[in-house]
């Protein structure tokens, strides 16, 4: 295989990237990207397909250095410990642009180093692709707003730095800023890989969606829902408001083999509203999801448990993989340990399954279901009489993002996608008219009921651009705005002005914030203001 050298000629990016990471496997040895010039901003004498060299060489200047460059042996993240010794290694490779402006050339190879190379240490953190995905963002600016809230000034330092270097990374900043713009209370995080400018993860939670946790923290639920691209995967949160509807509350698109990423979406989403960090007693997590033993050490007074329709789906899924025999019967065990009432109910079942099927079965039971059999075995979790609605909030959510995304997608889009459902329109899909109408029925008039009927009926065609104020919120229906105060039980539109029963407004802004549909007290507040109203002369 071809060395490393002086003089080497690279005609893409890619075609470089995929050779250093060759060269970098075979000698173990970690370079991070210490500086680099995008080729777009190129002026002199430029060339008429500049554009399409831009997008295969990238850059017209490159140096990558030892990951040591500069650094202290045992160096901690926190303190540098100065009384250790300071590596500074001098290998460095550095690539230019050629003078006929097509193609990429090693001006620079010094691939000696100052210090002994570790295997462990580059199978740790080596990544191949890491140069052909890299941002073009400098290591340190990464680095620093890593892992962090961002704020609308940062966004506006980043977009800077990618201008002309990464189009997608700077079309993705500006939904940033026009999210800040719109929602200057929103949560947004970027995590790059550390010493690479690899974006890993975004994490999203806006102004109404920390509202809607904060007011329901008590059960979330959390999946990944849907597959971007080949690079990325969106995993949602959900939590369930008063009317039992499963509602947005955070995002995370995350690169694929992301590690530790549920800790890290867990945490984000207390950073971003503390207020639930002993309010969240349960969280639901989809089968696929791993590494969940952290979560309670972040969420103290919660539980966590796996969906069981999604674990017996996997069983059961693997079980037809390996082809055994008897499978109904072992489906039928199955289906047995999931709803045990006791744990001697379920060491009997489990003295059955071992009886019936094969050893590589069995194996693959006990390490990965039966140890964690206290997260989704009914007679171990979380309420286990009451319903879990998973499933249910899950299955919608998924609906709702299929009307507004198709894979595969830019980060730009994907982005664009998410923030569009957050509206009113979307969340007037698919709630009961008819169980809320009844139940009005049950407490009003006739006359008051066909009334209220009427306006919630006309609250599910009305589109309503919706925000919340000092004293209330304030909906826009593009001819006429109307005021909801914050208990969200007056308004001031005619209908409830003269009637003092619910109207369109007051459903609308009910079910944006999560409250009940159906509430008694509306109508005994509406019956205690008729009363009082004087009869027009």
């Amino acid at each position: 295989m071809e060395e490393l050298g002086l003089g080497q000629e690279f005609h893409t990016w890619q075609q470089f990237s995929t050779f250093f990471d060759d060269w970098s496997e075979r000698h173990k040895v970690l370079f991070i990207i210490a500086s680099l010039k995008p080729l777009t901003s190129f002026r002199q004498n430029p060339v008429p397909y500049i554009t399409n060299v831009s997008k295969t060489l990238r850059f017209r200047f490159v140096r990558l250095v030892c990951k040591h460059s500069g650094t202290y042996v045992g160096q901690s993240t926190v303190q540098r410990n100065k009384h250790r010794e300071k590596i500074d290694c001098p290998a460095s490779v550095t690539l230019r642009l050629g003078p006929k402006k097509d193609r990429l050339v090693v001006i620079e190879a010094n691939l000696v180093h100052n210090h002994k190379l570790s295997e462990l240490e580059f199978s740790h953190y080596f990544k191949r692709q890491q140069l052909e995905t890299s941002t073009g963002l400098p290591i340190r600016i990464t680095n620093s707003v890593s892992k962090r809230f961002l704020s609308r000034e940062e966004v506006w330092n980043l977009e800077d730095y990618s201008k002309a270097k990464d189009q997608g990374m700077c079309d993705l900043l500006k939904e940033f800023d026009s999210l800040f713009k719109n929602d200057p209370g929103a949560k947004v995080k970027l995590v790059f890989q550390e010493d690479v400018a690899v974006l890993n993860s975004i994490f999203i939670s806006t102004s109404h969606m920390g509202n809607l946790v904060q007011s329901f923290p008590r059960v979330l639920y959390m999946d990944k829902v849907v597959s971007i691209n080949e690079e990325f995967e969106l995993y949602t949160v959900l939590c369930q408001d008063a009317n039992g509807r499963g509602r947005e509350c955070a995002y995370c698109v995350a690169r694929n083999g992301t590690p530790d990423l549920i800790v890290f979406i867990v945490a984000s989403l207390v950073q971003s509203v503390p207020t639930i960090k002993f309010q969240v007693k349960c969280i639901t997590v989809g089968a696929n999801i791993t590494d969940v033993d952290s979560v309670e050490e972040v969420l103290p007074c919660s539980r966590i448990q796996i969906c069981q329709a999604q674990v017996l789906e996997t069983i059961h899924n693997k079980a037809k993989e390996l082809r055994i025999p008897k499978l109904e019967k072992i489906k039928e065990l199955l289906c047995g340990l999931a709803y045990s009432d006791s744990a001697t109910a379920y060491s009997q079942i489990l003295s059955g399954l071992e009886d019936v099927c094969p050893l590589n079965f069995l194996q693959y039971y006990l390490e990965t279901w039966h140890q964690n059999k206290g997260m989704w075995v009914k007679c171990w979790t979380f309420e286990k009489q009451r319903e879990c609605h998973f499933m249910e909030h899950m299955t919608f959510h998924i609906q709702k993002l299929n009307s507004v995304m198709a894979p595969p997608l830019t980060l730009s889009v994907c982005l664009r996608g998410l923030l569009d459902l957050q509206v009113l329109k979307t969340e007037m899909v698919g709630f009961n008219q008819d169980e809320i109408t009844t139940l009005y029925r049950s407490v009003s008039s006739p006359q008051s009921a066909c009334q209220i009927e009427e306006e919630l009926g006309l609250a599910t065609h009305g589109i309503y651009d919706i925000k919340e104020t000092a004293d209330g919120f304030s909906l826009d229906g593009g001819i006429c705005s109307f005021k909801v105060n914050r208990e969200v039980t007056s308004c001031t539109c005619s209908i409830y002005t003269s009637s003092f029963l619910p109207c369109r407004h007051l459903f609308s802004a009910r079910l944006w914030t999560g409250q009940s549909l159906f509430d008694a007290g509306l109508i005994e507040h509406g019956s205690t203001k008729s009363f009082n109203v004087k009869p027009s002369s």
